[in-house]
């Protein structure tokens, strides 16, 4: 008995000739219509996809498997209806050899393929964690002995300004941090140069041009809008039956004044309006016979906007305009010698790596880069090309979790880059909880703002409906999360 698939799902598993995003809630039926998509190309009677030339990226191992064994299944009961099949039966003896995997596995076997273009030799092996920990320190405790040794003036500086007391602990953990940082680069040292760029600006207004300024910005408008947000619904929970009308001419006020920073239009006017908010004090509520509940509920609103906008105030607005070109440009020297630092920290980490013939996993994805894309131009390789001929799709499963690194890793071997849309990226951005990774959940989001639900190239496909909890579940979990979000 076949599967009752809804519209949505149909349109998942039946979509060919288009990048495809697909939003899947918790209990949406995700994976069940991934492998029913792979299965409908392979068994496709009018242009049959061998399943060696799907890649599909899980996020597990355990996640891999099932998949194999799931299409393995559909062939098994393929091939019990058509024996003969002679396509059936190839994809049977194929499926051991198709590239179902996870992005390391991937990358691994890329490796293994072509170690020889990235200097590797080939016995290499994956070290253990606690292997690369203590490898880790000794480098870095290297990197700073040879420092101290040298004593530049700049290193002086450095240490002068982080390390407090005898202990520099504080150096090694911003160096090791701000290393992880650019290892979830698909080029970390190019991004590593980049840093020092963002503490110079001769003004106010090239400074408001620097992209983590501009990223800011987004930020604050966010937080306004949803500020003003908050402020209408006060406004509109005065007017309800048993509402604290008494309170409408503040509600109005409040969102009236709120309004004025979130339509600012740089950080320059935001910071103005910001400094002119002011709060009214409450009336008195002598006669209220309304609810108290929504009365108490109108004042916990208000309150988180007003400690909203203070926080605001302290965190981004805490110094005059010239006092942050101050501050920015006399952090430049040390943060400049931070970069050195962490440079010559991953240069002899890495050096160290390759005199014992390890790799981590970062290594791993970054080798594969450097397999499928130029250094200088960034363009693909031979092997990137080979790879684009041979995949007719390209698949990932828990693409909110994905990063920089593999999202270049993927783009690289699909065909996008030549017009020939063949991506398709699953996920769910509430479930994305390895930002502690690095994941970069907004590669998920670009894409579904970017997308549209009937676009010819880049389609977005949502899949809403729970299959997993009961509806008393899903109606509580709903209302709750409703007021919280």
């Amino acid at each position: 008995m076949g599967m009752n698939w809804t519209k949505e799902q149909m349109q998942v598993i039946t979509s060919r000739g288009k990048n495809l995003l697909v939003s899947a809630a918790a209990g949406s039926g995700k994976t069940a219509v991934l492998v029913e998509r792979i299965i409908g190309r392979i068994l496709d009677p009018v242009h049959p996809v061998e399943i060696d030339r799907m890649l599909v990226v899980t996020f597990t191992s355990a996640a891999a498997a099932e998949m194999r064994g799931r299409i393995g299944e559909a062939i098994d009961a393929a091939l019990l209806q058509d024996p003969e099949n002679a396509h059936l039966i190839k994809q049977a003896s194929l499926l051991h050899h198709a590239q179902i995997t996870t992005v390391h596995s991937f990358c691994l076997n890329l490796i293994r393929n072509y170690f020889h273009r990235v200097d590797l030799e080939p016995n290499f092996r994956i070290a253990e964690e606690g292997e690369l920990n203590l490898l880790q320190e000794d480098v870095m405790a290297e990197v700073l002995n040879r420092n101290y040794e040298t004593a530049s003036e700049e290193f002086l500086h450095f240490t002068e300004c982080f390390v407090t007391g005898k202990k520099d602990d504080v150096i090694k953990e911003m160096t090791l941090k701000l290393y992880r940082f650019a290892m979830s680069y698909p080029w970390p040292v190019q991004w590593l140069l980049k840093i020092p760029s963002a503490y110079q600006a001769a003004s106010f207004e090239e400074l408001e041009e620097k992209e983590w300024m501009q990223s800011l910005l987004v930020y604050l408008k966010q937080v306004l809008h949803g500020l003003c947000e908050m402020a209408e619904q006060n406004l509109a929970l005065t007017f309800e039956e048993d509402g604290p009308a008494y309170l409408t001419e503040t509600a109005e006020n409040d969102a009236m004044r709120l309004a004025r920073p979130a339509e600012q239009p740089d950080y320059k006017g935001i910071a103005e309006q910001l400094q002119k908010l002011t709060f009214d004090r409450l009336p008195s509520k002598r006669g209220y016979e309304g609810s108290e509940e929504k009365l108490e509920r109108w004042k916990d609103t208000r309150s988180a906007i007003k400690e909203t906008v203070k926080k605001l105030k302290e965190d981004f607005f805490f110094a005059s305009e010239d006092e942050m070109l101050a501050r920015l440009s006399g952090m430049y020297p040390a943060v400049s010698e931070m970069v050195r630092l962490t440079k010559e920290f991953m240069e002899a980490y890495d050096a160290k790596k390759r005199e014992k013939n390890l790799l981590d996993f970062d290594d791993l994805e970054h080798f594969a880069l450097r397999i499928l894309l130029d250094g200088e131009t960034k363009q693909p390789t031979e092997i990137a090309l080979q790879c684009r001929k041979l995949y007719e799709e390209v698949m990932v499963d828990e693409y909110q979790d994905s990063n920089l690194v593999q999202e270049s890793l993927l783009l690289a071997v699909s065909g996008e880059a030549d017009g020939k849309y063949n991506r398709f990226m699953v996920g769910d951005v509430k479930q994305s909880i390895y930002r502690f990774r690095l994941a970069r959940p907004e590669l998920f989001m670009e894409k579904y703002h970017a997308y549209t639900a009937d676009g010819e190239e880049k389609r977005k496909i949502e899949l809403h409906k729970n299959f997993r909890s009961r509806n008393e579940v899903l109606h509580t979990a709903n209302h709750i999360f409703f007021q919280i979000m």
